[in-house]
């Protein structure tokens, strides 16, 4: 498995899984625990944002990491640093 998809993996799913309980955790205002974690409605949303997570928003941020690890490469001992 590429760098890439390791990194997307991680990070969709970390991502994925921290909004979805964030928000079940505003969900138990209204609800038991069961129906605001357990419920079909729940994980459905939970699988839309871990899948939502591993190819928008790691996709954006393997690029800004490429972009980031790509500009470190650049001398510092140019004339506008100076």
């Amino acid at each position: 498995m590429s760098e890439r998809w390791k990194f997307q993996l991680k990070n969709g799913m970390i991502w994925g899984l921290m909004v979805s309980c964030i928000m079940a955790g505003f969900d138990l205002f209204e609800m038991t625990f069961e129906d605001a974690f357990l419920s079909k409605k729940n994980l459905s949303r939970m699988l839309l944002f871990v899948v939502s997570g591993i190819f928008v928003v790691s996709y954006f941020s393997w690029k800004k990491k490429i972009k980031r690890d790509s500009n470190t490469g650049l001398s510092h001992d140019n004339a506008v640093n100076k």
